[in-house]
């Protein structure tokens, strides 16, 4: 009998507290939660949709050999599949990667697909992309880019690091200053 008299006293007490807690703790009525002084993003940087074109040069480093060098040269283009306060995902739909001049026997990889992410809050860039020769044989482009200040409307600047950036298996890619332009 006291077992069920102190089982009934605590569902009660547990029925009063889910009951008086929540209305303490609520807002008036009429008084809405102002959380704009806390400098959270509401707007991506980047909308969704924009296309980019991403261009630059800087220099290749032959991976085993790193005495060897070539210029090197991007011109890419994506569009804005998904994009929030922290992040776009990027669709690759263009572009080329030019190793060495063309006049003195250098190389082009043409895009063919490719992916990659722009982090809002890190200001990091990183783009995985297949590339085919000019004999049709593919390769992957990776570039890791930083200091990505992304925005909608006006161009900003990327630096593509090595080793992280690289043709693989075959060049390291370093470009400084890469332009990035919404439009």
């Amino acid at each position: 009998m006291r077992r069920m008299a102190l089982i009934g006293t605590i569902m009660t007490l547990a029925l009063a507290l889910g009951i008086v807690v929540p209305v303490v703790g609520a807002l008036p009525t009429g008084i809405a939660a102002d959380h704009s002084d806390h400098g959270h993003h509401q707007v991506p940087p980047i909308a969704k949709g924009t296309t980019l074109t991403i261009g630059g040069s800087g220099t290749a480093y032959k991976i085993g050999n790193k005495t060897r060098t070539e210029s090197a040269t991007i011109s890419l283009t994506a569009t804005v599949d998904k994009s929030s306060p922290g992040r776009g995902m990027l669709n690759f739909t263009g572009g080329t990667l030019t190793l060495g001049s063309v006049e003195g026997g250098g190389s082009t990889y043409t895009v063919v697909s490719g992916h990659g992410i722009s982090t809002y809050h890190s200001d990091r860039m990183i783009l995985h992309l297949v590339v085919k020769d000019s004999s049709g044989k593919t390769f992957h482009l990776i570039l890791f880019g930083v200091h990505a200040k992304a925005s909608s409307t006006t161009a900003f600047t990327v630096d593509f690091r090595m080793p992280q950036s690289k043709l693989a298996h075959l060049w390291f890619l370093k470009i400084q200053g890469a332009t990035v332009t919404p439009k």
